[in-house]
């Protein structure tokens, strides 16, 4: 070709080619006439399309697969309700900071605003759900606004963007030059980009640490977007530090590690009163929200805190830093490392009564709560069925966590037996319904790794026409469903703050093992304890088609809300519990 050769294309084609050449996974929607020849084109580039039944879990889908994999998840929507109901599943990537391009169909604009069939104000909607809309208003400038949505998606904070197509872009022809049919190779995958915390600020920083015996780190998702598990866990080794996680942090050691703390927060194992104790704290990659704080009362306010965080405007805006370090926490984690390398032999000798003390608490918090993890109770113990899980879950394998009692109950029961993306909560904005899609996109995104996804019923009730896309694109994950026949969380906080019977939080009674075996997959009903490891096995065993476990819970709803240490439930009149 001569150095000014062009390929004329349509707009639809361009954009697949540049999802191509960027190496872009399985994508999740519905499509519609907007977009049609960029569906067409998918097929002779190579690229993969998945039809869902709903919007929602398309997104859902590509929010897990991004989790995993650590590259872009793609979904679509077509002009109107396609777009909008992408909402939610939007809002949770931008929370998590997880990257998405979303890609979405809109009006011609020759006759925009005409009432055309299925017309909204979509990019107005939308916008506030992203980290960017781009509107590809010309459509020369497909592939410099697909490599700018990428780049966008992997820097900083991850996060979703909507490339928002007219119709007329899409469906007309343009010579494209040659060169300019390239991809962004540094924005592929997060992060793409790594900034380091000022070198004062990482002496200030160590010289706190350096003088601590008592020293907690504080872990969330921030340090699986940064790819630093393995930084994180030689730090703590390194200089004897114990971490605590978020629900979203946990694997940023492994749960079975000696130096781990379990989940702080509203829900914790040991860790909450190893912090009260401690003289310095480390926060990494977290935003200090309201559940890791326990409503804003965690951390200590009168213990040294330092704050690395990738988003320099979330420092100090839920508790003060002594110290800010603005940056990547991978990058931040080797700088503090490097500098107090000289004194690591030191500082594991000052702390080493301090990290036997933590191990021994949490010795005492497993024998002291194993008769509610090896609970015979039928209806089934949720302590029991994480204690299941934790027995049959292989080293390599994913876990996904719904939003409700799957994510706090795991959150605080499951253990991740190696650092990194283990577990797959979906609590950036811990809507409801995650599970099944979330299993999908999970497994698709590691198919020789095993997935469990827990969801309630109320989830899977939202989301369970997904069983279809499931079965028909083979994905052999296992999906327990808790069946409290109820909205088994909201229940059991009406009964902690008012007593009584609602309405308001009951569903029917149902077999989703039945409803499955409907679908075309399995369908496996556990009603008491001793069967849950079987069915649990079996599911891991089946690896042609999705499993479903149905697994009766208690009805109690004293028993439901998270915590195996016997205390009564203490929630205050007012509280919003998520």
């Amino acid at each position: 070709m001569t150095e000014n050769a062009t390929r004329r294309l349509t707009g639809g084609r361009a954009l697949a080619e540049m999802l191509k050449l960027h190496d872009a996974g399985p994508m999740f929607g519905m499509g519609g006439f907007q977009l049609l020849p960029f569906y067409h084109a998918m097929l002779d580039v190579g690229l993969t399309h998945t039809l869902v039944n709903d919007e929602r879990c398309g997104a859902f889908a590509a929010d897990a697969w991004a989790r995993i994999t650590g590259r872009p998840g793609i979904c679509d929507g077509t002009l109107g309700p396609g777009a909008t109901n992408l909402v939610t599943g939007l809002v949770e990537s931008l929370n998590a900071g997880v990257p998405i391009i979303a890609i979405t169909g809109n009006s011609n604009r020759d006759h925009s605003w005409k009432n055309m069939t299925q017309e909204a104000r979509q990019t107005e909607i939308l916008a506030p759900a992203v980290k960017a809309l781009i509107r590809v208003e010309r459509i020369h400038r497909v592939p410099e606004l697909v490599r700018r949505a990428y780049e966008i998606a992997t820097s900083g904070r991850p996060g979703p963007v909507v490339l928002d197509v007219p119709e007329d872009v899409a469906h007309g022809e343009h010579g494209f030059p040659v060169e300019d049919l390239r991809a962004d190779d540094t924005a592929k995958a997060i992060p793409a980009r790594r900034i380091r915390p000022d070198a004062t600020d990482i002496t200030r920083a160590a010289a706190l640490l350096r003088g601590a015996r008592r020293p907690v780190v504080l872990a969330g998702g921030g340090v699986h977007l940064s790819r630093a598990h393995d930084t994180l866990t030689a730090f703590a080794e390194t200089f004897s530090i114990p971490v605590a996680h978020t629900m979203s942090g946990k694997g940023a050691i492994a749960c079975t590690h000696p130096l781990s703390l379990g989940v702080f927060g509203r829900y914790d194992r040991i860790a909450n009163g190893v912090l009260a104790g401690a003289d310095c704290v480390l926060v990494v990659g977290c935003k200090l929200g309201e559940i890791a704080t326990k409503r804003y009362t965690l951390p200590p306010r009168d213990v040294p805190l330092i704050h690395l965080e990738i988003v320099a405007e979330e420092i100090g805006r839920c508790a003060t830093a002594d110290v800010a370090l603005w940056g990547d926490a991978a990058a931040g984690i080797a700088d503090l490392h490097a500098e107090l390398s000289s004194t690591a032999a030191q500082a594991r000798q000052a702390r080493a009564e301090f990290a036997r003390e933590c191990a021994g608490k949490m010795r005492e918090w497993r024998e002291g709560v194993m008769p509610r993890l090896t609970s015979d109770e039928v209806p089934v113990n949720m302590a029991r069925l994480c204690h299941e899980l934790n027995n049959v879950m292989p080293e390599d394998g994913i876990l996904v966590a719904d939003g409700g009692f799957a994510g706090h109950w795991t959150g605080l029961l499951y253990d991740t037996k190696r650092a990194g993306r283990g577990f797959v909560p979906n609590r950036g904005f811990a809507s409801i319904g995650y599970g099944l899609p979330g299993a999908m996109g999970a497994q698709l995104a590691a198919p020789r790794r095993p997935v469990i996804s827990l969801t309630g019923d109320a989830g899977l009730n939202m989301m369970i026409g997904e069983l279809e896309t499931a079965r028909r694109v083979g994905t052999p994950f296992t999906l327990v469903v808790v069946n409290n026949a109820a909205s088994g969380y909201v229940k059991a906080l009406q009964q902690a703050l008012f007593g009584g019977h609602f309405q308001s939080s009951e569903l029917s009674e149902l077999n989703y093992a039945d409803i499955a075996r409907a679908y075309g997959c399995q369908g496996i009903r556990v009603e008491e304890p001793g069967a849950l490891a079987p069915a649990l096995r079996a599911g891991l065993a089946e690896r042609r088609r999705p499993t479903v476990v149905d697994v009766v819970v208690t009805r109690d709803p004293k028993k439901m809300l998270p915590g195996v240490d016997n205390r009564a439930v203490q929630v205050k009149q007012g509280d919003r519990i998520a």
